[in-house]
């Protein structure tokens, strides 16, 4: 769900770099952007969850369950 838009500025010379990088990858650096930010939204996520999960087991282990 895409709640709008904001404004980015970013270096010309590493715009530049990007674009020539992404070729035949994706149509805009937009694009290319809003991917790489879901990533790493996305293994942030996962890595809390395997946090969280190791306290679970550690406490379960303290309580004699595991």
């Amino acid at each position: 769900m895409t709640t709008g838009y904001r404004t980015v500025n970013l270096p010309e010379d590493l715009c530049t770099e990007a674009e020539k990088w992404m070729t035949g990858r994706f149509d805009t650096l937009e694009a290319l952007l809003g991917f790489l930010l879901q990533e790493i939204v996305k293994n942030d996520a996962g890595r809390l969850d395997q946090a969280e999960e190791e306290i679970v087991e550690q406490r379960l282990r303290d309580l004699g369950y595991i």
